[in-house]
């Protein structure tokens, strides 16, 4: 069930710093039938990844080594080390490998050339660092030549590249992406000098173009290399190189990626215009409660001066600087009431020596004394209320939003068991044991064709089984015999190529009860597993598995055959049918020689299955029939020949098909024909 498995797992996961490739490269997998997720914290415990891809940054990635710890443990088939022609790090790559190597992890380093595309950073390429120059009018400087070609692929192209490598299962160590399409920095400022105001741009120095191309790239005039997008592959001296002839011309695709940097430019200068204002906003938001507290203290002033320099109406009694500390107690709480105590203080002190004029006098009447109290009172009684108010919505919105995040937390990994689910719920309605699966498979055996049937029920059972050796013995007339009719697999070749039913007693038992047999001893000589094939009641043929995996001893593996050796019995019986229905026409009157038609039929079944074995020589012999009718040599060839072997008439000749026979089966044949007064004319291999 390898191979099932191995469908099963179409993940690849994208860990590291995928930055501006991420999106493209998602899309192009998933085309392919991939599913991509992104590195968490239980990525690989969720998803278990087929494919891992890390992206290497200017910098170390911290969790390198934890994402390739976990390919390791979870059983990931390829790890790719990602990195760019500016961003290359000999000493980590070379980590990678080493570390791979040591811990069975199939892993390559993979290199791009100079790409550029929307998203990238400008650090990361000369190409989008002169966009950046240009969009905000500053100097360029290039640490190179101007007139050195590098291959240079636009973004889609790249990502491209990169699921070529997954696609083609390409297990070299150092993978080298190069393009057909190779540019010079003079070509880039040419073709960008026709829709964009270029900066002043110095040349440094006499080092490579391109901050990562090879020295002595041979340059490619725009516009050639316009073939269909693909890819070739060489072996490079450094490792593998694998160009591709890119679908988006990189000089075409300079304009489009500019227009996108120059928008994303203007777009962050707005940003940031709308940080300052907010800002502004933020600022203006902090002062104005004590504003707030001013423009209200203003108004109790106004007041306290209609009513006759004091804040207590002496009509009423009420004191105006109360209803002050109040409302600022209430909308601020003790961060504005109690300095709103002081300014009421002074206020009414001020009232007081309106009426008596002395200020020594104010602290020594009682009344005065309780009244500044009543003020300090309002001011924490009124504060403390709001205060405690808000603070009891803080705690509510904080535990709100507390159980937000537990909610959003629960919410996301309900969704990812889900998304878990629905996945294995396909894999098992579509998987290669799903009964779907298995019928569409065994239709490949709906053909009238005996002997065909037989090679593809042996080619279908390893398949659905996942195993390497299978054989498949067809029962006597009788049920006394078996002799082998097809046989794949190494381990099969030493096999009887017939057998006596009595000698063996899981046939006899298969016989008798119709069961599966599985060699739970391990008995040598035996099968691992073997399936009747039952026709009207009656076993008519065996298949049997040998060499089995330790992972293939289970109940699941058993029943898989058992069914599938059901569906091999349905379509068997109707070539069985069939074969009863045109015996008059197949051979010769009164004899077992095929007619011309018939004997076509058979070798093309035979030329399949030894297309399928490796092991196995089949040859045709011509015989010469002179002077002896069809029925004289019909008799003759009784007891000559196996009861496997054939004779079929084509042009007019006479031939002889032995089936499986070595060289000293041939000498015997050919002795026992000698004896009977056949001639071989002619033997040749069938192929």
């Amino acid at each position: 069930m390898k191979n099932n498995k191995d469908d099963f797992r179409r993940n690849v996961l994208l860990a590291g710093n995928t930055g501006f490739m991420g999106q493209s490269l998602t899309e192009k997998l998933q085309k392919e039938g991939w599913d991509v997720v992104t590195l968490d914290g239980d990525s690989f415990n969720l998803y278990n990844p087929q494919i891992v891809l890390y992206f290497s940054g200017k910098g170390y990635g911290q969790d390198l080594v934890q994402v390739m710890q976990g390919a390791c443990q979870h059983g990931a088939e390829r790890f790719l080390y990602v990195t760019s022609s500016s961003a290359r790090q000999e000493y980590y790559e070379n980590f990678v490998l080493d570390w791979s190597r040591d811990n069975g992890l199939q892993a390559s380093v993979v290199v791009l050339p100079e790409i550029f595309g929307p998203g990238q950073s400008a650090s990361d390429s000369v190409i989008v660092r002169l966009f950046s120059a240009a969009c905000k009018g500053e100097r360029f400087q290039l640490q190179g030549r101007d007139d050195t070609a590098a291959p240079v692929l636009y973004l889609e192209d790249a990502a491209y590249g990169i699921v070529m490598i997954i696609q083609q299962e390409l297990k070299e160590e150092r993978i080298r992406i190069t393009s057909d399409e190779c540019l010079t920095f003079m070509q880039v400022v040419l073709a960008m000098n026709g829709f964009a105001s270029l900066p002043q741009i110095d040349i440094l120095g006499q080092g490579r173009e391109f901050e990562g191309s090879e020295p002595g790239e041979s340059e490619l005039a725009p516009g050639n290399g316009a073939e269909p997008a693909g890819a070739a592959a060489a072996v490079a001296s450094d490792g593998y190189e694998l160009c591709i002839r890119p679908k988006y011309q990189a000089l075409s695709m300079l304009k489009p990626a500019y227009e996108w940097y120059a928008g994303e430019l203007s777009g962050d200068a707005a940003k940031q215009a709308g940080q300052e204002q907010t800002k502004g906003r933020h600022s203006l938001e902090q002062i104005k409660p004590y504003l707030e507290n001013i423009g209200l203290f203003v108004l109790v002033v106004i007041i306290s001066i209609l009513q006759g320099n004091t804040p207590v109406n002496s009509a009423t009694g009420l004191d105006i600087s109360y209803m002050y500390i109040i409302i600022m107690g209430i909308l601020y709480g003790k961060k504005q009431s109690l300095p709103a105590v002081l300014p009421s203080m002074a206020l009414l002190t001020w009232g007081i020596l309106n009426q008596h004029g002395e200020l020594a006098s104010v602290f020594y009447e009682p009344e005065n004394i309780f009244h500044y109290s009543t003020y300090l009172f309002l001011g924490v009684f009124t504060g403390y209320i709001t205060d405690s108010w808000k603070g009891r919505l803080d705690s509510l919105g904080y535990r709100l939003q507390h159980f937000s995040r537990r909610y959003n937390f629960l919410q996301k990994n309900y969704q990812a068991s889900i998304e878990i689910k629905d996945k294995l719920y396909r894999q098992i309605v579509n998987s290669d044991d799903s009964i779907g699966w298995l019928y569409g498979i065994i239709r490949q055996l709906d053909t009238v064709e005996v002997e065909e049937i037989f090679t593809q029920a042996a080619a279908v059972t390893g398949r659905i089984m996942g195993a390497q050796n299978v054989a498949v013995y067809v029962m006597g007339r009788e049920q006394f015999y078996m002799r082998q009719k097809v046989r794949l697999g190494d381990k099969t070749a030493n096999l009887p190529h017939s057998r006596k039913t009595e000698d063996n007693p899981y046939i006899m038992d298969m016989l008798a009860n119709h069961h599966l047999f599985v060699n739970h001893g391990l008995q040598r000589g035996l099968p691992d597993l073997a399936a009747p094939i039952v026709y009207d009641g009656r076993v008519i043929a065996v298949i049997e598995i040998y060499g089995m995996d330790f992972e293939q001893w289970s109940i699941y593996q058993q029943n898989l055959l058992s069914v599938t050796a059901r569906l091999i019995s349905m379509a068997m019986g109707k070539a069985y049918l069939y074969e009863e229905g045109i015996q008059s026409r197949r051979f010769v009157p009164q004899t077992r020689i095929l007619q011309p038609v018939e004997f076509d039929k058979l070798e093309k079944g035979l030329r399949s299955r030894a297309a399928l074995q490796d092991n196995v020589r089949t040859l045709m012999l011509e015989l010469d029939s002179a002077g002896m009718s069809y029925q004289e040599l019909d008799n003759r060839l009784s007891g000559a020949i196996r009861q496997e072997d054939a004779v079929g008439l084509r042009d007019g000749r006479v031939f002889l098909l032995l089936h499986d026979v070595d060289e000293a089966g041939l000498q015997l044949v050919k002795q026992r024909l000698v004896h009977r007064g056949i001639e071989v004319l002619e033997s040749r291999e069938l192929v």
